[in-house]
């Protein structure tokens, strides 16, 4: 008797565990989100970031005075309220109480002013964003309340508020450590393998539902779906579309991603700094078919630098058609064919390769010889955006929640105008627009720049790609925003 009571004890004990273990897993695996970037995050330090790759993730680790909302507007984050003076020169902002940063000490307004002041280039740096330059005085007026004096009025500062706020005591560490007040915090990373964030328990909002996001680093596209398929991940963006079929057990969501997929012909070097040649490579290429061979035809043409989805400021573009017979004539006479030039593509995303693919089909059939070169993500960076050093390379250039963020990258005085458009008239109804109040004002010059953009032949613009998310079924929450922005901290395990 006493045996059989000896074993029931031990198969109890057993299943128990066997439970215990079961809910742990369990457990874990709701508290876990899974996924992978194709590139490394760019800095731990917010004021070097520079690809969206980088911000979409950062953007639940730092935040700014306000933040994105998911129409475009802006939100009250750090800031709970914002007055702009009737001259658009002076904005005071009223400091929110009760936030931590992730070292556990609270934000007061001696780190509001120490951000301010080292986003506009104030502490012997930089200026994090040329915007910046405009600010001519930080004043702060109580423990709660900071103005931002410019020197000229700007209509789209506002949106440049989401710049993060950081400790004034990690100033000399920013590159070391990241210590921001979002949603999550940086718990572990290991550069060009992994990046881990956890939940902020004491977050001044809404907390975080699932406590941990692991993001992987891992450059291959095709290596990364099968991440998913294996279950090693359970999250993953910027899927081939072509690859849905093979999802039926997955969760499919699906959005405009306002990135504008550009060709850039680099007007300083030959033959393209002639606008007719130019206008001859756009005729020879069919946008249509690009996005069917690329996106499986999920994603919308384009004829100027800005998505549909920015559909008050967006220019209306006369329909546009392929001609691939006129173009070849135009350079034909031009004595310009045969012609060979190398294109440079990004490798952080297989849709840059696929589109490549079909250009460079399409201009072969009108005696065009393009020569891929696979680029290294940094090395783009650094060679095409920053030093613009090619002759003709795709760009994807990421959606904001301004028209004046998008438009002034061709302007002749931004710094990272890698497109090398240089346009009088285009600079001055920039200017004009980013200077008044006046909305209707705004959209006038806003619509007429981007017809100069198409006009002049700026680039060859391509398509908005649609994002294509996969998630493991019974994860809810995920919310798009017209700029890169995951947010993880809306994400929830369905019960």
């Amino acid at each position: 008797m006493k045996r059989k009571l000896f074993f029931k004890k031990i198969l109890v004990s057993i299943l128990l565990t066997f439970t215990f273990i079961a809910c742990q897993k369990e457990k874990s695996k709701e508290e876990s989100i899974r996924t992978v970037s194709t590139v490394d995050i760019d800095s731990l330090n917010p004021y070097q970031v520079v690809s969206s790759a980088s911000e979409q993730i950062l953007l639940n680790v730092f935040e700014g005075l306000i933040m994105p909302g998911v129409d475009g507007t802006v939100v009250p984050a750090l800031a709970e309220s914002y007055e702009i003076s009737e001259d658009g020169k002076t904005y005071t902002f009223s400091i929110r109480k009760g936030v931590k940063f992730h070292n556990g000490n609270n934000m007061d307004i001696k780190d509001v002013e120490f951000s301010l002041n080292y986003m506009s280039g104030k502490l012997g740096n930089n200026p994090t964003e040329a915007l910046f330059e405009n600010i001519e005085k930080i004043e702060i007026l109580d423990d709660s309340h900071i103005a931002i004096h410019l020197s000229k009025p700007d209509s789209s500062f506002i949106y440049y508020m989401k710049e993060a706020i950081v400790p004034d005591e990690n100033k000399d560490h920013l590159k070391d450590i990241a210590i921001g007040t979002g949603p999550y915090k940086i718990a572990g990373y290991q550069k060009e393998q992994k990046l881990v964030l956890s939940k902020n328990e004491e977050y001044w909002g809404e907390k975080a539902k699932i406590s941990t996001v692991t993001i992987l680093i891992s450059p291959n596209s095709e290596t990364n779906f099968l991440k998913l398929l294996s279950g090693e991940i359970n999250f993953l963006t910027n899927i081939d579309p072509k690859r849905i079929p093979e999802l039926d057990k997955y969760q499919i969501l699906s959005s405009p991603s306002n990135l504008c997929l550009i060709l850039s012909l680099n007007p300083k070097e030959k033959p393209f700094d002639d606008i007719e040649v130019r206008k001859a490579i756009n005729l020879a290429i069919d946008k249509n078919k690009v996005i069917q061979l690329a996106m499986n035809g999920k994603g919308s043409p384009i004829y100027t630098n800005m998505s549909p989805v920015m559909s008050k400021f967006l220019w209306s573009a006369p329909e546009e058609q392929a001609d691939p017979e006129k173009a070849k004539q135009i350079l034909e006479q031009k004595k310009l064919l045969p012609m060979e030039f190398t294109l440079k593509v990004p490798n952080s995303s297989k849709f840059y390769l696929d589109t490549a693919q079909s250009v460079r089909e399409q201009l072969k059939d009108i005696g065009i010889t393009v020569n891929l070169e696979m680029v290294e993500w940094a090395s783009w960076l650094s060679d095409v955006y920053t030093n613009r050093k090619y002759v003709a390379s795709l760009a994807g250039l990421s959606g904001k929640m301004e028209p004046d963020a998008i438009l002034r990258r061709y302007t002749s005085t931004y710094a990272k105008n890698f497109t090398n458009f240089n346009n009088t008239r285009y600079d001055v109804l920039v200017e004009e627009a980013k200077r008044t109040s006046n909305e209707a004002k705004q959209i006038e010059n806003y619509k007429e720049a981007q017809k100069i953009l198409s006009e002049e032949q700026a680039a060859i613009f391509l398509m908005d790609p649609n994002i294509i998310i996969a998630t493991e079924k019974g994860i809810e929450g995920f919310e798009f925003y017209p700029l890169p922005y995951l947010n993880f901290a809306k994400l929830y395990f369905k019960k």
